[in-house]
């Protein structure tokens, strides 16, 4: 257990093309979660609700980047959503 508190808080090996394809999993993930009826009232449906998910993922990612910089660009590239890149049409919504 302990071991693998370590790799989490640390030892990581968190390169660009690894946090892209984690940010596009969490997106579908949660998305997937939050259509599902019978998970509305569930445990699962915590990290569409809440914040404290989203929080753990900014910590990992902090925590395994190399430098302040390099943790600051990966927290925006995580956290960006399509609206601020101009991909999605925020008037269907």
């Amino acid at each position: 257990m302990i071991k693998t508190l370590k790799k989490l808080f640390g030892g990581i090996n968190l390169t660009w093309p690894k946090l892209i394809i984690s940010a596009i999993v969490a997106g579908i993930l949660t998305a997937v979660i939050a259509m599902i009826p019978e998970l509305h009232y569930t445990s699962f449906n915590a990290i569409t609700v809440t914040l404290e998910v989203w929080i753990l993922f900014g910590i990992i990612i902090i925590m395994n980047s190399k430098s302040n910089i390099d943790s600051a660009l990966k927290c925006f590239v995580f956290f960006s959503d399509f609206s601020t890149a101009g991909l999605s049409d925020s008037s269907t919504f």
